[in-house]
């Protein structure tokens, strides 16, 4: 995935993370990619349960120029439930975790809950074709892909989950390579 990391989404990282200031939630951190990404002006608290992706992102804290705290978590963990304080956080970082979670809509209603009432949620994640023929052929291998790809889904309407929890797009495209892709910078 370097290549498609490097030409397509490493662009798209950065026009929505690079303005980011304040308190801000990674959830899903993988191996640190976004760590570039956030200023000097920012703190962020990244989960991240994947101890092999742990071992990336801890080399990738040497170059971040944020104050970023790695948590060695997943999203649903007691750990990170009892200490994310509600309203808590300016801006929450989504890029291609929320594809896995297990449960959508209670990770999305928790995102909800921890931002700020002025907060932004950022999200870049591959989501449900509309397309017929294709549609279809990801509904079929979804099984296979889930298995070999960690519980990713190929056919989560994560765009439309989202809306109904209430989130609205100051910024949104969506675009297609190979699978069809959704980044947007959502308000509460």
């Amino acid at each position: 995935m370097a290549k498609f990391e490097e030409q397509v989404l490493l662009p798209k990282r950065r026009r929505l993370l690079s303005d980011l200031r304040g308190q801000v939630l990674e959830v899903g951190a993988g191996t640190g990619v976004n760590f570039q990404f956030y200023g000097t002006d920012t703190e962020v608290l990244a989960v991240e349960p994947s101890t092999a992706m742990l071992a990336f992102a801890r080399r990738r804290l040497e170059n971040a120029r944020a104050k970023i705290q790695l948590l060695p978590a997943g999203i649903g963990d007691p750990v990170v439930l009892q200490n994310i304080p509600a309203g808590g956080f300016d801006a929450i970082v989504c890029t291609l975790v929320l594809c896995t979670a297990p449960e959508p809509e209670r990770v999305i209603d928790l995102l909800h809950q921890w931002l700020k009432p002025d907060g932004r949620l950022i999200i870049l994640e591959h989501i449900r074709t509309p397309d017929g023929w294709q549609k279809k052929f990801h509904q079929f291998i979804n099984p296979l892909w889930r298995y070999f790809g960690e519980g990713c889904e190929l056919t989560r309407p994560t765009d439309q989950l989202l809306r109904q929890a209430g989130f609205s797009a100051d910024y949104e495209n969506y675009f297609r390579t190979g699978l069809y892709f959704y980044e947007a910078q959502l308000r509460k």
